[in-house]
């Protein structure tokens, strides 16, 4: 939708110099809308019977703008297109049913009769007269209407459900059927539907009876199951009158499942990336561990090395000293040096023993 941007100064004057059902025809909004927009500028607006006594000459106050106003002066009004009922300050709800009802393509009439039955709809008529059967959900994936209606009540039942198909097609969603519920399929969501007749309770005659329940002949279509439930019924309105509504309210339905789903996604991959970059500070962590213990290993094992030599330069030079460094000692010196090689982690010397 386009839009144009006004002053206070310049809505003022369109307020004071243009009907409101003038302005509703040029603005997509409503009057409680410009109502609003002007309470929220501080932009006083004529009062009931000012348009008329102008008609007629009659002598009018005009309320004066006030020129302090602590906001931004800058006013956005979207233009209305051409033959839109659509007011942008409505609800996302009749915004996207007055877009269904202004398109004149849009198979909105419950016929007195079927011409051009949808497939289902004909598959409806063979299960009801037992000429076909569905044994499992998965069978053919063959789905018949979910109408749970007298039978002199059928006949219309048939015709708004084919109509409400035709609708779904044309709108470019399908039907189709999960965990054996009907169900309306929107963007690979799924959404149960269900059209039964109302009944009402009727208190036993006796003092052992039971109540009976009548069929009333009204209708009732529910949409969903469990708390996201939405139910419509005949009333002043049939639910002939409400196809666009309805399908209106199954679309909003869908893209904010899907609109769930797409931030269930996001927060499922922003979750994996955390405990990968958690893993990975893990694991840095764990070497960086398994690393520090083994230089302390490796240190300790040096110093052991270092006693060694020690002691056996001492065990040396005791011989030495004493002038009894004979054969026998020097063997036993020579393979504690060889011992100490083989513990000194610079060295590492191999030892065939030992290794084994």
């Amino acid at each position: 939708m386009n839009t144009t941007e006004l002053t206070r100064k310049q809505l003022y004057d369109l307020v004071w110099s243009t009907t409101m059902s003038n302005l509703t025809q040029k603005y997509a909004l409503s009057r409680d809308g410009f109502k609003k927009i002007c309470k929220q500028f501080e932009i006083p607006i004529p009062q009931n019977g000012y348009w008329l006594k102008r008609q007629y000459n009659k002598k009018v106050k005009i309320e004066k703008l006030n020129p302090v106003f602590g906001g931004v002066d800058k006013i956005v009004l979207t233009l209305r297109e051409e033959g839109s009922t659509v007011n942008v300050d409505q609800t996302p709800l009749t915004i996207r049913t007055k877009e269904i009802e202004s398109d004149p393509n849009a198979p909105l009439l419950v016929p007195d009769e079927i011409t051009k039955p949808d497939i289902l709809t004909k598959q409806t008529r063979q299960y009801w007269k037992g000429k076909i059967s569905f044994t499992s959900y998965r069978e053919d994936n063959r789905i018949s209407y979910p109408i749970r209606v007298e039978k002199k009540n059928r006949d219309r039942a048939l015709r708004f459900m084919d109509t409400f198909t035709k609708l779904i097609r044309y709108r470019g969603h399908t039907m189709s059927k999960e965990y054996g519920h009907d169900c309306v399929h929107i963007d690979g969501i799924n959404i149960e539907i269900d059209l039964r007749e109302a009944s009402k309770r009727i208190p036993p005659t006796t003092n052992y009876g039971s109540s009976e329940y009548v069929p009333t002949g009204e209708f009732i279509f529910k949409i969903g199951k469990y708390s996201g439930e939405r139910e419509w019924r005949d009333g002043k309105v049939k639910l002939e009158g409400m196809l666009a509504r309805i399908v209106a309210k199954l679309e909003l339905i869908a893209e904010r499942e899907k609109e769930w789903e797409e931030k269930s996604r996001i927060a499922n991959l922003e979750w994996e990336e955390e405990q990968k970059r958690k893993a990975e500070i893990k694991k840095r962590r764990d070497e960086e561990v398994e690393k520090f213990n083994r230089l302390v290993k490796l240190s300790e094992q040096y110093n052991k090395t270092l006693m060694i030599r020690q002691y056996i330069e001492a065990v040396k030079q005791k011989a030495i000293n004493s002038n009894n460094l004979t054969p026998e000692t020097q063997e036993w010196i020579n393979w504690a040096n060889d011992k100490a090689d083989w513990i000194d982690p610079l060295i590492n010397k191999p030892d065939e023993i030992l290794d084994n």
